[in-house]
């Protein structure tokens, strides 16, 4: 890999149009909706939401909503956005991730697990090429 190629990623935008119907859901919120902890959420594309109410938070766009990843993990998907192999990973379709749950001192919580999906297959319902 070339040292551009490395270190230009900081602007990157992922080929991935999210569409205008797509809503905010945070973790909890997501588990709810599917009503699972077993449910896998496929990566599309990331970007860091820069006017959070807590401040810098990322945002993850999967195959059906937006995401607001947990806070603390912020700093961990701005080192994925300047990794141009993981920007690689989620432009192939085989980022992903599963939500868990704990408890901690302010009551269950959902936390964020990453995962590898296998790639997207061309003209699957996955595929955002229309005709």
């Amino acid at each position: 890999m070339s040292f551009s190629k490395k270190h230009n990623t900081a602007g990157y935008k992922f080929s991935f149009d999210i569409p205008d119907i797509f809503e905010y859901y945070d973790l909890q919120q997501l588990a709810k909706k599917y009503k699972t902890l077993d449910k896998e959420y496929r990566i599309n594309a990331i970007y860091i939401n820069r006017k959070g109410k807590f401040g810098h938070q990322a945002v993850l766009a999967t195959d059906d909503e937006l995401v607001n990843a947990p806070l603390h993990m912020t700093d961990t998907f701005k080192d994925i956005l300047a990794d141009s192999d993981s920007i690689g990973m989620i432009e192939l379709g085989t980022a992903g991730f599963k939500i868990y749950a704990y408890d901690n001192e302010y009551g269950k919580q959902a936390g964020l697990e990453f995962i590898d999906l296998e790639p997207r297959k061309k003209g699957s319902k996955d595929d955002d090429v229309e005709f």
